[in-house]
């Protein structure tokens, strides 16, 4: 389980740089379009706080779902990685297009539209990402669990949701937060 979590913050910080380095290798008319989209929706709050929450979690939950079918099939293997790598790029990707173009408020932006979320999201994408990889192994291994390990597993999945659940609360809550870009 160890290795198979420390692949899995590789992969994540793999991402993290890739989306990084992506956003800022943009042709200029491609990176002052996506960053006019991106801080025009980091700047208004206009929706509530239900539909930021609901629009949070329709994000969220398709890639917890993803991840979730590598438990249920070893063909499904790799998938837990693939999202977790896909989540840090895009990640890494608006990260950088913020600093790049709001350099005067890249620090509150980040600190107040980005950061608050991620805080909870990337621990529970990683966790949630090494425990279905693992369950998803060890059937591909044909291991089969003792009642006391499957239960454990099952609570960390659980939490790790719940961890979601959380982020997808405190995007909302830091949505109704209204900056000028």
């Amino acid at each position: 389980m160890r290795k198979i979590a420390i692949t899995s913050i590789f992969i994540f910080l793999t991402g993290l740089f890739a989306g990084l380095f992506f956003s800022t290798n943009l042709s200029e008319a491609n990176n002052s379009y996506l960053s006019t989209l991106l801080l025009s929706g980091i700047a208004s709050s206009s929706a509530g706080f239900f539909q930021a929450f609901l629009s949070s979690l329709l994000s969220n939950l398709p890639l917890v779902a993803l991840m979730m079918a590598a438990m249920f099939s070893h063909l499904f293997c790799p998938v837990p990685l693939l999202v977790l790598w896909f989540k840090s790029f895009a990640i890494g990707f608006c990260s950088g297009l913020v600093y790049l173009n709001a350099p005067g408020n890249a620090f509150s932006i980040s600190l107040l539209k980005i950061f608050p979320q991620n805080l909870f999201l990337i621990p529970a994408f990683i966790t949630l990402a090494t425990l279905t990889f693992y369950i998803s192994y060890e059937k591909m291994s044909k291991k089969n669990r003792p009642g006391r390990e499957r239960q454990s597993l099952q609570r960390a999945i659980f939490i790790s949701c719940t961890v979601i659940v959380a982020g997808c609360l405190t995007e909302a809550l830091c949505h109704l937060i209204a900056l000028s870009p």
